[in-house]
């Protein structure tokens, strides 16, 4: 695949710049009939925990429905996410999502109540979410910790599932599917019902398949190092050809081949109505989610041999080593349940939620020979289990207060073992020859927090609200511990960690002036903080070990302030302006210290430095005319870490940029819908993500990159629609870290009857 640099001029980032002044996407327009008037996403819940209209809402609030995920084709959260301003993902084939420059480690993300965010590392595993039984996302942007704790620092994402609601005297059953086929062997498919049993009982069920062959995108590149001549390193191998050299220094080593995924997904759901605008909900959803690398090619040769580990000299007086050759093979297993009570008469509303993350973790080879190597590997396996519990209570108004509060508990876990393969492929099989049941490593922790929120809205009069809560979090992590198995005493060696507690307070004060009916101006301000995730905290030894444990790690702290203003013009025009600005103190950093000699000595997660996130977010909508309308938002963001000296590190005093975050956000185009017609015009650039002296258009890059897409459905019947899509239109060449899959279709049939 050839890959080459395209130039985005300032002249194009202004036109972009224009047009999303102009328009942003009439999300709800019906595709079907272009005379139903359009229905704006005009309500939240998330931003207060109660219903707002999101034109009067102190907060910069994004919404996608289902018709947008169906228009556009879209295989996961994270695609659909992307379309939103303030959010980034990445264009790598199981790509990270960021809002306002936070990964989603520090955004609070909710499945019908329950916080999906993993007992590991605090991300999301966004792919075993069923992107199709999702009925709307909301994205609320900036600090959220007063009302939904730790990890709400960037914002909150609540996605609510489709449902069939009890209806008296009404029986019926509805079915829907998808087939949908494109590039690389891609495959989205969905069946599942959604039926009225009773007069007071629901039910529904959606089984969801996503997959693809994939492409060769991932090169691998490493730094050289120098050659100790006192200490050469083991098996030092001469290629027959020099290894080509990156403008950053890296070497480029090879290709990890076909990145293939197989996602698998089944959700069901029963809904009791047990009278008095009460509703009882059981939700469960278990997924399975496949990836791994086929076809691995390498650029070293050896004697004429093609070579895929050991160490190669490079440059006379360095050499690399010849790691992550194959790749890896991963596997994800969720259980999820939800059990939610909700008490409209009341205000009332209860939700307990088990997520059990029975299998998550990676094989990779020992020594591979060859591309089709099936030797010994080893086996990275770290499951976790977390409980849910969320009661919150809205009382009526009392003169010109409006009160919600609530009660939150949460108690996670994570379970760490690195085990001996046979053959890196088969995870079940354990070499327990050397080593007892094969694991030669463990890991443990636990955290438990309990919080108490409320939050009180007060009106003076019409023209002002004043939005003024907290959130009070007390928590603990336990129970961390480091075990290894010494071959020499052949007996396990078991580190048990300090266990540490603290407590949070995280106000936010917003106010609202309402200049007239369609003119909205705030400003925020919230505090919030960022726990260090379970393996941050207990994964590693206290000394002796590669990576040090650290039971003293803080959590992060940031302080946001946001302004903003929203405008809407004869219901066909809507605006968002917000401007914020986010300092993080105690910010965690993973620290390499360094022996005398130079080397590198262990690893160890420290509190250190602060980091100043700000940006501006423009969002607007326009419809033209009931067949026509332009959608458009950008985003301008900046990121500065400012760390101290620590010695025998790499960390030198002063600020620099974070170039993780894309200075440029944009997205926009047009939409049109006409009878049985729907089509979308959809443009997205993203600039780089390194700095500008770093050559861009090779391996290991974050290139920028200006691409455009089409989505086309078709109402052939009542009962079906056709779809077609070309993502990339142009071709764009480009890297993400990994190479990029230039061109892709897609074709398929969506069904309802």
């Amino acid at each position: 695949m050839k890959h080459t640099q395209r130039k985005i001029t300032y002249s194009t980032l202004l036109s972009m710049i224009l047009i999303a002044m102009s328009g942003q996407s009439s999300y709800a327009v019906n595709a079907q009939e272009i005379e139903e008037t359009v229905v704006l996403p005009t309500v939240t819940v998330t931003a207060t925990r109660t219903l707002q209209d999101i034109a009067q809402t102190p907060s910069s609030i994004s919404v996608i429905t289902a018709k947008d995920i169906d228009n556009r084709a879209v295989d996961t959260v994270t695609e659909a996410l992307q379309l939103l301003p303030g959010v980034y993902k990445s264009q790598a084939s199981t790509g990270e999502l960021q809002v306002r420059g936070f990964d989603s480690k520090n955004i609070s993300v909710l499945v019908d109540g329950i916080p999906m965010n993993n007992t590991f590392n605090n991300k999301v595993d966004w792919e075993v979410i069923p992107v199709h039984s999702i009925e709307r996302i909301e994205l609320v942007r900036g600090a959220s910790s007063s009302l939904y704790g730790g990890k709400g620092v960037a914002g909150v994402i609540s996605i609510t599932t489709k449902q069939m609601p009890p209806k008296a005297g009404s029986k019926e059953i509805r079915w829907h599917g998808k087939v949908n086929g494109g590039t690389y062997g891609t495959w989205n498919n969905e069946l599942g019902f959604d039926a009225r049993v009773s007069d007071r009982v629901s039910i529904g069920v959606l089984a969801e398949e996503r997959r693809t062959k994939g492409f060769p995108g991932f090169f691998v590149a490493t730094e050289a190092k120098d050659i100790n001549p006192k200490k050469k390193p083991s098996n030092l191998l001469t290629p027959d050809t020099a290894l080509t050299q990156l403008h950053k220094g890296k070497y480029i080593l090879g290709n990890r081949g076909d990145k293939s995924l197989d996602t698998k997904n089944i959700s069901s759901y029963i809904t009791f109505d047990v009278g008095d605008k009460q509703v009882l909900t059981y939700r469960y959803t278990h997924a399975n989610h496949k990836y791994s690398y086929n076809n691995a090619t390498t650029l070293v040769n050896v004697n004429n041999q093609p070579t895929f580990s050991g160490n190669v000299k490079v440059g006379g007086t360095k050499y690399v080593s010849l790691n992550g050759m194959l790749g890896h093979e991963a596997e994800l297993e969720y259980q999820s349940h939800n059990l939610q009570y909700k008490n409209e008469a009341n205000k009332l509303q209860i939700s307990l939620g088990f997520l059990d993350k029975k299998k998550d973790g990676y094989s990779e080879p020992t020594s591979p020979n060859a591309s089709n190597y099936e030797g010994r590997g080893t086996y990275s396996f770290y499951p976790g289990k977390a409980y849910h519990l969320d009661i919150q209570k809205a009382w009526k108004p009392q003169g010109k207060h409006q009160l919600v509060g609530g009660l939150n508990w949460k108690q996670e876990s994570f379970d760490q073992s690195i085990l001996e393969l046979k053959h890196w492929r088969d995870k079940k099989s354990v070499d327990s020859k050397t080593i007892p049941n094969g694991v030669k490593e463990t890991n443990t922790g636990s955290s438990r927090s309990i919080a108490v929120f409320v939050q009180d809205t007060y009106r003076p009069n019409d023209d002002w609200a004043v939005y003024a809560g907290f959130r009070l979090d007390r928590f603990k992590k336990y129970d961390g511990s480091h075990g290894e198995y010494n071959t020499k005493t052949k007996a396990y060696e078991v580190a048990h960690h300090n266990d540490e507690s603290y407590t949070e307070i995280s106000p936010k004060l917003s106010i609202e002036r309402y200049i007239n009916d369609s003119v909205n101006v705030y400003a925020s301000y919230g505090h919030s903080f960022a726990p260090p995730t379970l393996y941050q905290v207990y994964r590693g030894k206290s000394n002796d070990s590669n990576i040090h444990a650290n039971p003293e790690l803080k959590p992060e702290h940031s302080d946001t302030f946001e302004i903003g203003i929203k405008k809407e013009w004869n219901d066909n025009s809507y605006l968002n302006l917000s401007a914020f600005y986010v300092n993080t103190k105690d910010k965690i950093q993973y620290i390499t210290f360094k022996k005398t000699n130079g080397d590198d000595d262990y690893k160890k997660y420290l509190n250190v430095g602060t980091e100043v996130r700000r940006g501006v977010e423009v969002e607007v909508s326009h419809r033209f005319s009931p067949k026509w309308s332009l959608f458009g938002n950008y985003t301008w963001e900046l990121g500065k870490i400012d760390s101290p000296v620590i010695a025998n590190t790499k960390l030198s005093s002063g600020k620099a940029w974070n170039y993780t975050i894309p200075k440029h956000l944009f997205h926009g185009g047009i939409e049109y819908n006409s009878g049985k017609w729907n089509a979308v015009w959809d443009m997205q650039y993203v600039s780089a993500r390194q700095a500008s002296s770093i050559a861009t258009g090779e391996p290991d890059s974050e290139d920028a990159y200006f691409l455009h897409n089409a989505y086309v459905n078709y109402k052939v019947s009542k009962e079906a629609t056709l779809q077609f899509g070309v993502q990339n239109i142009f071709d764009r060449e480009y890297y993400a870290k990994e190479a990029t899959a230039g061109r892709t279709y897609n074709v398929g049939m969506k069904l309802k009857f």
